[in-house]
């Protein structure tokens, strides 16, 4: 495996669209051409279960108007990721999904 430092932010986003998509959800690619600073994937998961992502390549921090729309969207009650790294995926689809280390074998 390559070192966190090596794995580029496509190579992450990649790592997050197949492992959502393995367990039935969607996520989508977002893009609002009259808004910038908006989260780069829309994750949709069973029973209705939405949140926003952005993802970076290991150890890249949000820009302010990213901090900006996050904040946005958190005050309205979305759930707001920051992805930075692969070993991090299963963790953000459970809090998503809001089950156990376990409920990942079963969604």
């Amino acid at each position: 495996m390559k070192s966190k430092s090596s794995i580029s932010e496509k190579q992450v986003e990649k790592a997050l669209v197949k492992k959502v998509e393995s367990l039935g959800g969607k996520c989508w690619k977002f893009i609002s051409p009259s808004r910038v600073g908006v989260p780069d994937r829309l994750c949709l998961m069973h029973k209705g279960k939405v949140a926003f992502i952005e993802v970076k390549k290991p150890g890249e921090k949000l820009r302010k108007i990213q901090i900006k729309r996050k904040n946005e969207l958190e005050a309205m009650g979305f759930k707001v990721y920051v992805l930075d790294t692969i070993e991090r995926i299963d963790e953000i689809i459970r809090e998503i999904v809001g089950g156990k280390d376990d409920d990942l074998q079963t969604i």
